[in-house]
């Protein structure tokens, strides 16, 4: 445990000198409380992540509204999210993801490359990861994802990612 916090803290200072700013710890249940006092940061959040057609989602299970984040990958990858509008299956971009004009990095190291595989994976794996992303809060003109129903988390690093057993959320409740 004592080696697993090492780690996460060592990305984090890894991601701030990266990205020139600390990323803020933030629990799912707060940024559905009140997104707009996250809009535009910078936040390092840990949750489980839902991933297939119309869904790329961050949800904890004890939170009110379980399926309001919507998840994309910054930098050239592109999750292949199918969903309307503007989901496309490709899975890559020719530039950094650019949302509300902030361009979106993404460190593609190993641990990314185990989230991206776990949630590409078929049939559907339940996927627990802690990201740091961007945060842009939907309002009540727009919004991302399908439909534009969702705020939007645009990933920028994986800090820890794991598979579990779906029966395992009854025990998280």
């Amino acid at each position: 445990m004592v080696r697993l916090i090492s780690l996460i803290v060592l990305a984090l200072l890894k991601s701030a000198a990266a990205f020139g700013e600390v990323p803020q710890r933030v629990t799912i249940c707060q940024l559905q409380s009140d997104p707009s006092a996250y809009n535009h940061k910078l936040l390092a959040v840990k949750g489980f992540v839902s991933h297939g057609f119309e869904d790329f989602t961050l949800f904890d299970p004890r939170c009110s509204s379980p399926h309001n984040i919507w998840l994309e990958y910054g930098g050239l990858i592109s999750s292949g999210t199918v969903y309307c509008c503007p989901g496309s299956p490709e899975r890559r971009r020719p530039r950094n993801l650019i949302v509300e004009d902030i361009s979106i990095p993404l460190t593609g190291d190993k641990l990314f490359r185990t989230f991206d595989r776990l949630v590409q994976r078929r049939p559907r794996a339940l996927v627990r990861a802690t990201i740091v992303g961007r945060f842009f809060s939907a309002d009540q003109k727009s919004g991302y994802g399908h439909f534009g129903l969702f705020s939007l988390i645009a990933i920028q690093q994986v800090l820890a990612v794991e598979s579990r057993d779906p029966k395992e959320l009854e025990k998280d409740q």
